[in-house]
């Protein structure tokens, strides 16, 4: 009995008044076929549910077609769980195959994952800041050194001669 002194009283009978409706519920649904079967008893014996969290219940099946058939009957589900349930908040119902790993993640996740892309979108930015210094670096650098450099350099020779002509015809019409 020490082993159980941490678990609320409340919350396992909650828990338990969950799934006792939650099969209750299921096992209300009848099928529209001739032979009269009662297709909850079947819903109920190839799910079950996995999590709670933020009015979200986590419902696993064992194949596609029976989440296809709780899916179908979400809404009459959800409006009896909250009627046979009426303190714990259920909004809406999530399902997975039953093998899969896929659960319900609370906030504290969510936050962590959002502080998580804060920090790697900082990172990323600090990246690209850095890359346009030294590119601002290297650009200043090569106007400096064409500023160095001889104009007669980088120019064609054709166009030079050109140039020179011109240089000549200013000077000489000018004196």
């Amino acid at each position: 009995m020490t082993a159980f002194t941490n678990i609320e009283r409340a919350e396992v009978e909650k828990n338990n008044k969950l799934l006792r409706t939650w099969r209750v519920t299921l096992e209300s649904i009848r099928s529209n076929a001739k032979n009269g079967e009662n297709l909850g008893v079947n819903l109920y014996s190839h799910s079950r549910i996995i999590d709670l969290k933020n009015g979200i219940l986590l419902v696993e099946a064992d194949h596609p077609a029976w989440i296809q058939t709780l899916r179908l009957y979400q809404k009459y589900i959800i409006t009896g769980l909250k009627r046979g349930v009426p303190d714990v908040k259920i909004s809406s119902l999530a399902f997975r195959l039953r093998g899969t790993n896929a659960e319900l993640h609370s906030q504290i996740n969510e936050e962590k994952i959002r502080s998580d892309i804060e920090e790697r979108i900082q990172k990323e930015e600090k990246v690209i800041q850095e890359f346009d210094e030294k590119n601002r670096k290297v650009s200043s650098d090569s106007v400096k050194n064409k500023e160095k450099s001889s104009p007669n350099k980088e120019i064609p020779e054709n166009l030079r001669r050109i140039l020179d002509r011109l240089k000549n015809d200013i000077l000489t019409e000018s004196e």
